[in-house]
């Protein structure tokens, strides 16, 4: 298959640690999975899944293999390739996210929590991707807003990890005054609101600085929002660790599921020896 991204988009992603893969998805994908999970919580597949809340579930890709068959297509894993090479490595994290906003965070802090270094190896090279099931909306959000650059800023995060209850309730007075990191970096100058649509995949650096887009009108949104998101690493031996450092976080979706998931769901399996790509979970 030929490229999917080109050199300047590539590049982007190297030097900024984000980049948007537009048209990953037909419409026809996009309108059929999220009928999917609208069954899914109809019917009561949702809540089939070895960890589930009103705002996730997981084991998506055992639960409705039909999904995995959408999700990497080979757009998709042309894209993946693309960036980090034949070699790539992806880890399908099997979970829907719906009406989930955070605020500014980096993907990678769990790995700080648990005393790990590996993610500011000069080599390290993982991204999340994200598929959103609807368009990045100024008024009902639905996707996500970063900063360029931040990928190699380790100071704070890791700092947060080791915080004393005294220091984090200096950093609270800190965001509730205006002048935290948090608030830094709301007002940062190259902020970016992605502005992506309907059958757009984006990726960033697990270390890069992002939040859930704000949404202004909540009472008259007229969709859920709903996510997809798996990793990708560019080094297996860093695929292998953050596999595991995956399986050691404390909260419910990893404690109670992906802990224990240790084999591949069968059509992720034949996707990935259909396409040459190594997939873990």
């Amino acid at each position: 298959m030929p490229r999917f991204l080109t050199q300047q988009e590539v590049d982007q992603y190297y030097e900024q640690g984000w980049v948007l893969c537009k048209q990953v998805y037909s419409e026809a994908d996009v309108e059929r999975t999220r009928a999917i999970i609208e069954q899914m919580r109809a019917d009561g597949t949702w809540e089939k899944a070895p960890h589930y809340s009103d705002t996730l579930t997981t084991d998506i890709y055992n639960l409705v293999p039909e999904l995995a068959t959408i999700v990497f297509n080979e757009n998709y894993i042309q894209a993946m390739k693309d960036l980090f090479g034949e070699q790539v490595t992806i880890l399908p994290e099997p979970g829907i996210h719906r009406n989930r906003y955070f605020s500014w965070h980096k993907d990678s802090s769990f790995l700080d929590a648990l005393g790990e270094d590996y993610h500011w190896d000069e080599d390290f090279h993982a991204t999340m991707t994200v598929m959103y099931l609807q368009a990045n909306s100024k008024q009902y959000g639905g996707g996500i807003s970063i900063v360029p650059k931040t990928q190699r800023d380790a100071d704070f995060y890791h700092k947060v990890e080791q915080m004393n209850l005294a220091e984090r309730a200096v950093l609270k007075a800190k965001k509730t005054l205006g002048v935290s990191h948090f608030n830094k970096m709301e007002n940062h100058p190259d902020k970016v609101w992605i502005p992506s649509e309907k059958g757009d995949v984006i990726v960033i650096d697990l270390r890069l600085d992002h939040k859930g887009s704000d949404i202004t009108d909540t009472k008259n949104r007229p969709y859920d929002k709903y996510g997809i998101m798996n990793i990708a690493c560019k080094q297996p031996h860093h695929a292998d660790k953050l596999r595991l450092s995956l399986k050691e976080r404390p909260s419910g979706y990893y404690s109670k599921y992906l802990k224990f998931a240790d084999e591949l769901s069968p059509k992720v399996a034949e996707i990935a020896e259909k396409n040459g790509v190594r997939f873990i979970i």
